[in-house]
C-alpha cells in the first residue's frame, strides 16, 4: 500500500507541543511530495485549514481549477530537512528493514536512533 492510504490516520494522531497550553491537533502548513497531492487528501487539509505546500503533478491535460493552489517554493524547500532525517535513519537497518513486529518497540528504535543521532 501507498502512503496516502495511512496520511489522515497519521494527522488525526499527531500531536504538536506549543509553549503555552495543550498540545495543538493540527498543524497551520504541511509539507509533502507531489504523492500526496491527491484530492481526497487536499479535501481532508480544507476541511481542518491545514495549508498543503505540495507542487502539483505534471499533468499532460490542463489542471482542474479548484486544484490551483497557493505554493510557498521557499517554505517547501524546508522539506530537505524531513528527507535528510529519513537519510540518517536508514543508516540503521533494524529500523529500515523493520524487524519488530511490535509498534512500541519499533517507535522506540527510532526514538533510540535519533537519540544517538543528536549526540
Amino acid at each position: 500500500t501507498s502512503d496516502i492510504a495511512y496520511a489522515q490516520r497519521l494527522l488525526d494522531e499527531a500531536y504538536i507541543p506549543s509553549l503555552r497550553g495543550r498540545p495543538r491537533k493540527r498543524c497551520r502548513w504541511l509539507l509533502a511530495d507531489k504523492g500526496y497531492g491527491a484530492e481526497a487528501l487536499r479535501r481532508y487539509f480544507d476541511r481542518y485549514r491545514m495549508q498543503p505546500m505540495i507542487p502539483l503533478r505534471s499533468m499532460k491535460r490542463k489542471p482542474k481549477p479548484r486544484l490551483r493552489r497557493l505554493f510557498d517554493r521557499p517554505k517547501y524547500r524546508q522539506r530537505n530537512i524531513i528527507e535528510r532525517m529519513f537519510g540518517w535513519l536508514k543508516e540503521n537497518r533494524r529500523i529500515v528493514t523493520r524487524f519488530d513486529k511490535l509498534a512500541k518497540s519499533y517507535a522506540a528504535m527510532v526514538s533510540l536512533a535519533c537519540a544517538m543521532r543528536c549526540l
